[in-house]
């Protein structure tokens, strides 16, 4: 192999160095976005003329009962420059409905979880800060719960037959006002309600794995059936809320791509309209175009890849997912490899689990991986098992563990790019036994997995290396 470049590349927690044949191509992340100068002041410029949206003064009064919902720990995936978009919106949100006579006894927050596991109070500060953290009551300030069937309203189907069901929140308050934080177009937008703040039974039919999947990347939200049938479930959300003549109104932020993340972007409003300005700002911000496919791609995978390890660890089945998800799958249009490919992923992938937030992702490490690992067969054996057993649905309510399903759904997210690449490798691998049972062929470093790579595909293969972080998302032309 003709070595002519170097870079140092992520590597879990760190960065390993490597060479690269001379005719590789490096891509990296686009500009980030300028950070405001004042965010908070943008905030209040964005809810004075809220884009298809009255403003909070023609929808709320002294009686009104409002919910103030948000983003979890997991968004976005770098560290923030603190106070935390979250923060910042919450306190003007609060000073104006103060100001509209609004009592804090009838407003309470819900960090929007979905299946992803709930936070302490201490990670909650993290992206509320101290004052808002300590000042409400755990009544009032908690992290939503997918399994509270006395919380969970059915508000019928989809027009094509998806239960769509969602927090008593969503449809009780006199009004709702969400909070997002889009680091990617995977995010905001009616996925924020749809997801964050609904149910096991509603969220199964959508982060499923579907094996007549077209492969249309989440990444690329005017193409992906994914993002349309989340679309779809919050049609049936606000014709439900349209029968009391009200609408859901979201603060959508972009934050920078430079670390630590700040905020570049704040649209408030109704959710498909302002949506529509915040896919506008992605595009601007992480879409790079590239001229034609590769037959190999190298990417790094750095644990602020992960959105699910924040204040714990990365297991190996969050190194699956990270580079199946959140590196390969960070595209528009195609793929960046081509179909038959080879992709080259860099991570330690150690055999490390924590025993607090990931039980289910032991059990299945240990009960499932072993005898089975195709992505549907395993969903259509053990999701409901998984999704019920007592002890997983006590752990997720109330030991901080993510929901006993969560490692089938990130399992089935990998199969597209296994069904389109022709070898998944993994570099700098330190237990091959586990590397292989993740689905990668193991290699001790880049050098030998690019020499097989070359040995499989032809000494001028044409080679890749996306740069990341920060992540971001090519459009193959």
């Amino acid at each position: 192999m003709s070595k002519g470049q170097t870079h140092m590349i992520a590597y879990g927690n760190g960065f390993l160095e490597a060479k690269f044949p001379q005719r590789t191509r490096i891509i990296k992340a686009p500009p980030s976005l300028p950070a405001l100068p004042d965010t908070a002041e943008a905030v209040r410029e964005a809810l004075s003329s809220p884009i298809a949206h009255d403003p909070l003064a023609k929808r709320v009064g002294p009686e009104s009962k409002v919910t103030i919902a948000c983003d979890d720990v997991c968004i976005p995936h770098a560290p923030t420059k603190q106070p935390d978009f979250r923060e910042t919106a919450i306190k003007v949100l609060l000073q104006e409905l103060d100001e509209l006579g609004v009592s804090r006894h009838n407003i309470q927050i819900i960090v929007a979880c979905g299946l992803h596991r709930h936070w302490t109070r201490r990670e909650l500060s993290s992206i509320l800060g101290n004052d808002i953290v300590f000042s409400f009551p755990s009544h009032r300030l908690r992290c939503h719960d997918a399994e509270d069937k006395e919380d969970i309203v059915c508000l019928g189907e989809t027009r094509r037959g998806m239960l769509v069901e969602v927090s008593r929140a969503v449809i009780e308050s006199d009004q709702l006002i969400y909070v997002n934080v889009n680091a990617s177009h995977f995010n905001g937008g009616w996925k924020s309600i749809t997801v964050g703040l609904s149910s096991y039974r509603s969220i199964r039919q959508h982060h499923r794995p579907f094996p007549l999947a077209s492969g249309k990347s989440v990444m690329d939200p005017r193409r992906s059936s994914f993002q349309k049938l989340l679309w779809e479930m919050g049609d049936v959300v606000a014709a439900d809320l349209a029968k009391k003549g009200q609408r859901i109104l979201t603060i959508e932020s972009v934050p920078t791509s430079k670390t630590p993340v700040e905020t570049g972007a704040v649209f408030a409003g109704n959710i498909p309209d302002v949506h529509e300005k915040t896919i506008e700002v992605l595009q601007k911000q992480l879409v790079t175009d590239l001229k034609g496919q590769s037959d190999v791609a190298i990417y790094g995978l750095s644990t602020h890849m992960d959105p699910y390890s924040n204040y714990s660890t990365m297991n190996p089945i969050l190194v699956r997912n990270t580079a199946f998800s959140y590196a390969f799958g960070m595209f528009q249009g195609k793929p960046l490899v081509r179909e038959g490919g080879i992709a080259i992923f860099v991570h330690p992938c150690e055999p490390v689990f924590d025993d607090i937030h990931f039980p289910s992702y032991i059990r299945m490490y240990e009960e499932i991986l072993p005898r089975m690992q195709d992505p549907f067969e395993i969903w259509d054996t053990y999701a409901e098992d998984y999704a019920h057993r007592p002890e997983f649905v006590h752990n997720y309510r109330y030991r901080y563990s993510f929901h006993g399903v969560h490692p089938l759904i990130l399992w089935g997210q990998g199969a597209y790019a296994l069904r389109h690449l022709g070898k998944a490798f993994l570099a700098g691998a330190q237990d091959f036994k586990v590397a292989r049972l993740m689905g990668f062929e193991p290699f001790a470093t880049v050098d030998e997995a690019i020499a097989e790579a070359e040995r499989l595909l032809g000494k001028d293969c044409s080679i890749s290396y996306v740069a990341m972080p920060p992540h971001f998302v090519h459009n193959v032309i």
